[in-house]
Formats: structure tokens, C-alpha cells, sequence
């Protein structure tokens, strides 16, 4: 009577292939691993540069409005490289722009600072105080903001890499017509 089943070589061999197999599969794993990583932070960081870039175009639209005599310039470009924007509005259309030091002020500022996208509302200077980032420094560093105007066209760029990756750098760029400058 003759039994089904595998001979003692016939194991050894498949021990031998699932093992060479189990090394290359071992050895392809972490470079697996660290693309998937690479695609995930790059999402990450488009997706913030995204958010941070509809913050600014949004400013940069409402920028000049005015429901009545507004003082000043709505849209300022400061320092190196324009790495400062200041915007204002008239953000609850009673014709003036309220001043830095009210609590409801329609002054904003954004700039670039230490790897940083910096936000405030009542800001009338860029070298001012309390400003709060928009990214978080610990995955994000935003290395590129500049704003350059022409006429009523306004160009923003904004640059970043994730901090585990800075070889892997991004940039979003938008074209924006002021439309009330």
C-alpha cells in the first residue's frame, strides 16, 4: 500500500526555495516601507501648502475692500524677497479699516520666518511680535514664500519639504487678480 506525501528531500528543497524567497521578500520590505513613507509625506505636504496657499489667496482677494474711505494701501510687500505680505479689509463693511490695536482690526500679516509661515491679525510691521506659525515645525519646514505684484495681478509662491525628506521639495505658485487694489 502506497502512502501520499512529501519525502524528507522533497521538504528540505521547499524549505530551502521559502527560505530564499523569504529573504529577498525580507530585504525588499524596507525599501517598501520608505517609498510608501515618501508618498505619504508628500501628500502630507502638498495638502498644507494647499491650505496655507487658500489662506493667502483668500486674503489676497479681500485685500483693498472698502465699503466706504479707507486710508492707505490694502496690500504691502516687505523685506527680502517680498517674504511679507500685509493685507487689509474692511472685514465688517462699516468704511474704515479698524487700526492694529482694536480688537476687531482688519490689518493681517503673513511672512516667512525661521522655516516658518507666520500669521497675525492687528499687525502693522513685520519685525512685530506674536506671531503664530501656520505649519507644524516638527514634519513641516516652509523654506520659499515670496509675493511679487504687477498692477492688480498678484504671484504667490510658497516652497516646503517635510523634515524627514528634505531632498523631496515642493512649491505651489497661484496667480491671483486683486480685485480690489
Amino acid at each position: 500500500m502506497k502512502r501520499g506525501g512529501f519525502t524528507l528531500p522533497e521538504m528540505l528543497v521547499a524549505l530551502a526555495i521559502s527560505g530564499v524567497l523569504m529573504l529577498g521578500a525580507a530585504k525588499f520590505l524596507p525599501l517598501l516601507q520608505i517609498g510608501n513613507l515618501r508618498i505619504l509625506l508628500t501628500f502630507q505636504l502638498h495638502e498644507e501648502l494647499q491650505l496655507m496657499m487658500s489662506t493667502l489667496e483668500k486674503s489676497v482677494r479681500r485685500a483693498g475692500y472698502c465699503h466706504g474711505k479707507c486710508q492707505g494701501e490694502g496690500l504691502q510687500t516687505i523685506g527680502e524677497k517680498n517674504a511679507c505680505l500685509l493685507v487689509r479689509w474692511d472685514e465688517n463693511s462699516n468704511g474704515r479699516w479698524e487700526g492694529p490695536g482694536n480688537d476687531n482690526s482688519d490689518y493681517y500679516g503673513f511672512r516667512l520666518r525661521d522655516g516658518n509661515l507666520e500669521a497675525q491679525r492687528g499687525v502693522q510691521s513685520c519685525d512685530s511680535g506674536g506671531w503664530e506659525k501656520m505649519n507644524d515645525p516638527d514634519s513641516i519646514v516652509i523654506s520659499d514664500f515670496r509675493v511679487l505684484k504687477q498692477a492688480r495681478q498678484i504671484r504667490l509662491l510658497l516652497g516646503g519639504y517635510a523634515r524627514r525628506f528634505p531632498q523631496l521639495p515642493l512649491t505651489v505658485e497661484r496667480w491671483i487678480t486683486a480685485e480690489n487694489l
